[in-house]
């Protein structure tokens, strides 16, 4: 038997971020303190979202891009394309948003594979990191 792996489903028609997508990811953005991120989230839609159950979405914005010597800083590894900003939720929820290229790509909010989640209130999210 083969495991699914869970997949980013485009949506036919990108959407605004609900009132918690955008709660929670104005914290990590403040938490990361990179101007053009903050930027971003004025433009940012959802684009396509996890078939696997959780509250996952990938995410398209006008930008300005992070530069990429600002990507490399906060990169745990020192790379200049990918960096992210990870948090726990509450109980056993994690949330990850995802800086490709400097552009905002993805909020990964899950409790496992398949486990249904939806995003946790801003105030519950502890535990940031940068890497």
């Amino acid at each position: 038997m083969t495991e699914s792996v869970p997949t980013l489903v485009e949506l036919p028609r990108p959407r605004a971020l609900t009132e918690a997508e955008h709660a929670l990811m104005a914290r990590l953005v403040t938490f990361a303190d990179v101007p053009s991120l903050s930027e971003q989230i004025a433009t940012v839609r959802v684009v396509s979202t996890c078939d696997c159950g959780c509250a996952s979405v990938g995410l398209r914005t006008e930008g300005p891009q992070v530069p990429a010597t600002a990507v490399a800083r906060l990169s745990d590894t020192g790379r200049d394309d990918y960096f992210a900003v990870s948090a726990s939720g509450g109980g056993d929820v994690s949330v990850v948003l995802h800086v490709l290229s400097g552009l905002v790509g993805e909020l990964e909010i899950y409790a496992g594979e398949g486990v249904p989640v939806a995003a946790p209130h801003a105030d519950t999210v502890i535990n940031i990191w940068i890497g």
